[in-house]
């Protein structure tokens, strides 16, 4: 069983989380356990499915305002008021505009539905069990100051530490900081390092791509002629702490198959789009 929440924000609470790339094909659900058509027919025009849409709608989202802040836009759409109560729909659309969830800050996102029939069990508690996997899609617009904002955050901050301690005293991070221009990501760090007396402040110029499935920079330049660390030493220090990747893997849950299809930086924002399959629940008999 799991809360609601997570089907309808996936906003995956576990970040440390198993989920593998899914494959590019998925299969919709077989239309199944529908209400006579009559019957569907006289809760459209009896307005019982209308208001059904409307009170879940206004549940969902007074969930997902429980567990993260900012503007929310909930679409669900039905086949009928006893179909919506047994967990069957037929589309739902979730919109997020400067959205902070646990640290972790985008300035817009999109999640919806793929598949025209969807189904899962539901508890007085809202608990829910995933009938058939549930294909979605969804996209982000990410800034510099989402970035700055989540890499200031107890998460991140944990992910700092932990590189500090790879690195067994041979540098340590003493802070970040990135701005996008001209489409490009600089991003500004400042090491510590042993038997050099000043910090050194490294600044790099990079793209991004997809690669394996997860974000990375790509064309990795550094801007400093005199740093001392080399730049595939940087390269795979930059990619562990990218805040990119840090920030997508909110979709990423053992219930949940990822699948990051492109980014892209565009009029100086970040664009990520992929889909992500809620995995149908083992039932026991």
């Amino acid at each position: 069983m799991k809360k609601i929440f997570i089907l309808l924000f996936l906003l995956a609470i576990s970040i440390p989380a198993i989920a593998g790339n899914c494959n590019e094909e998925f299969k919709c659900p077989v239309e199944n356990s529908l209400t006579p058509g009559y019957s569907r027919f006289l809760s459209s025009v009896t307005g019982n499915k209308f208001l059904a849409e409307k009170i879940a709608q206004a549940i969902i989202k007074k969930n997902i305002k429980k567990n993260a802040q900012g503007n929310f836009c909930v679409k669900l759409k039905s086949y009928s008021a006893r179909d919506m109560k047994a967990g069957r729909f037929k589309s739902f659309e979730l919109k997020g505009h400067d959205v902070n969830f646990e640290g972790i800050y985008v300035s817009e996102f999109v999640l919806k539905t793929i598949c025209d029939f969807n189904y899962i069990n539901l508890d007085k508690d809202w608990n829910m069990t995933v009938v058939d996997d549930v294909p979605m899609s969804f996209n982000f617009m990410i800034t510099d100051e989402d970035l700055n904002k989540t890499m200031a955050s107890a998460g991140y901050l944990k992910v700092l530490q932990d590189i500090n301690l790879l690195g067994c005293g041979f540098i340590t991070i003493q802070s970040t900081d990135l701005r996008i221009k001209d489409n490009k990501i600089y991003y500004i760090l400042k090491f510590a390092i042993p038997f050099v007396r000043k910090p050194q402040e490294v600044v790099i110029k990079a793209g991004l791509e997809v690669k394996n499935g997860d974000i990375k920079f790509a064309d990795v330049q550094i801007l400093n002629e005199d740093f001392i660390l080399k730049s595939d030493k940087l390269s795979s220090i930059l990619n562990y702490i990218n805040p990119l990747d840090f920030s997508v893997k909110i979709l990423e849950n053992k219930d949940a198959k990822l699948k990051i299809k492109n980014v892209s930086i565009t009029n100086n924002k970040i664009l990520v789009d992929g889909t992500v399959v809620l995995l149908k629940d083992i039932i026991k008999e």
